[in-house]
């Protein structure tokens, strides 16, 4: 198993200086996905400050708690940030990362008749609002010529709506990585739609402006270590899903699975990152799932690039 030093990835702040204070950073992860990360590549040890991770379901309750000043800095997709910065979040991306957007799915169970998009016309479909899920089933729809008010949309946490899934409650549901990888393995779930062509499948480390200011050594060298970590994971993918699996009630194999689709893989913000978040408000806003098309290049922080590592060392 190779183990990444934490001293590899130190920021360049002097230790001596962290030593004067204990800096307690909160982050907002989901699924003890970075969590799990940082401890299996062994990149939680000699930490030069205090990381506390506050554990949610998915993205939009981690930008509601940001928003709110709970957290210094939180883990969620494009949508679910989209969401957020417009509603007023006071905080900026500091840190990206692509995925494979297949990944992210509409699935219907084995025997179902639904055999395309344009079937989901009339249908019960779960989805979480304002996830990744959302934007695959409205793009998928848009895309197909399916009017998003012929549609059923059930607004669910993934737990309920794996629940309604499995029991038949609804048709279709649309979701992402480890929630498809357990549908498809435990359940037989046949995929409808994916994400490719469709979302560009973008995930987002935001900070709140405020401890852009008084936690900036503390920022960076996070957003080192978790690169760090999601690259030596995609290295060492059996190692890292034999941590991440009981993290979620899963078996590795299961984990395994779902971090293979996803291939998380951290990035420079540059302007293709930015050009591509822009394209989505828009594409929302001309939806009105938004309010109103707004700038979202001042949202974003180019400055911690020099922390984020994109290739393995």
């Amino acid at each position: 198993m190779r183990t990444l030093a934490a001293g590899a990835v130190a920021a360049s702040l002097p230790l001596a200086a962290w030593a004067q204070k204990q800096v307690v950073l909160k982050v907002g992860d989901q699924t003890r996905t970075i969590q799990s990360l940082l401890e299996s590549a062994g990149l939680l040890n000699d930490l030069p400050y205090k990381l506390e991770f506050v554990q949610f379901p998915v993205a939009a309750p981690v930008m509601e708690a940001l928003n709110a000043g709970a957290l210094d800095i939180g883990y969620g997709g494009d949508a679910a940030t989209t969401f957020s910065l417009a509603a007023g979040n006071p905080s900026r991306i500091v840190a990206a990362y692509r995925s494979d957007p297949s990944c992210i799915a509409t699935i219907v169970p084995q025997n179902s008749p639904l055999k395309t998009v344009a079937d989901l016309a009339g249908k019960r479909v779960a989805v979480t609002r304002g996830s990744v899920g959302h934007l695959l089933l409205v793009a998928a729809l848009t895309r197909h010529g399916v009017a998003l008010d012929k549609v059923d949309f059930h607004f669910l946490q993934p737990a309920d709506a794996y629940s309604a899934f499995t029991s038949g409650a609804v048709d279709a549901w649309s979701i992402w990585t480890i929630y498809v990888a357990r549908a498809v393995l435990n359940n037989g779930a046949r995929i409808l739609v994916d994400g490719k062509g469709l979302v560009n499948n973008t995930a987002y480390q935001t900070a709140r402006t405020e401890s852009l200011s008084s936690k900036r050594a503390e920022i960076a060298d996070y957003v080192r270590r978790v690169a760090q970590a999601r690259l030596w994971a995609l290295a060492n993918l059996d190692q890292y899903a034999k941590v991440w699996a009981p993290m979620i009630g899963a078996t590795p194999e299961l984990a395994r699975y779902a971090y293979n689709m996803e291939k998380m893989t951290p990035v420079h913000i540059d302007k293709n990152i930015v050009a591509d978040q822009q394209k989505l408000v828009e594409y929302y806003a001309s939806l009105k799932v938004i309010p109103k098309p707004f700038d979202i290049a001042p949202y974003f922080d180019l400055s911690f690039n020099q922390s984020i590592p994109v290739k393995l060392s």
